[in-house]
């Protein structure tokens, strides 16, 4: 008899493996520069990252569903990509924060540099920096992008989490 994989079991695996993976992607593509290259380039590496996401959730998913009698509810579904997304979350958010900090320490200069050419590209006014208020410059540092890494998985999960649960959930037949 096959032992069932508990919940705790599932998340700890597929969430160390999504935030390997995502950190993996999330690395490269600050080291190609994905963020100065431009609307397409960043709409496709969106479009990679959401694929990721989806595969990882629906494949803890599965097998949670299939070590259990081949049943799993929505919530229960959900529930695991919530927790999924919390530890992938927490490893992507620190490692790319240790990245940008301690290691491309020019990353977050690069960034503001596409910035200031998009504005004058498309003739919107110049800014100078030292003018803006404290918290205003707080969204342009490496702690903000590892916090706002954390909440855009979790956006994420909330909203890839309710396609998948509700493509993977399989209740138990009641045949009378």
């Amino acid at each position: 008899m096959e032992e069932k994989l508990t919940v705790s079991d599932t998340v700890k695996k597929w969430g160390l493996i999504y935030g390997i993976v995502g950190l993996i992607y999330m690395l490269l593509s600050t080291m190609l520069d994905f963020a100065t290259m431009g609307m397409m380039v960043q709409v496709i590496s969106f479009l990679v990252l959401v694929g990721i996401a989806f595969t990882i959730y629906f494949l803890a998913c599965k097998e949670y569903r299939d070590s259990n009698e081949g049943q799993i509810s929505f919530g229960r579904a959900f529930g695991i990509i919530a927790l999924v997304a919390v530890i992938g979350g927490v490893i992507r958010a620190i490692g790319i924060y240790a990245y940008i900090k301690f290691i491309d320490t020019g990353y977050m200069a690069r960034v503001q540099e596409a910035q200031e050419e998009m504005r004058s590209r498309f003739g919107a006014p110049e800014v100078d920096t030292d003018d803006l208020p404290a918290f205003v410059k707080f969204f342009q540092t490496e702690e903000f992008l590892g916090i706002a890494t954390f909440f855009n998985v979790m956006i994420g999960a909330l909203i890839i989490g309710l396609i998948v649960a509700a493509m993977v959930q399989k209740k138990e037949d009641h045949s009378y």
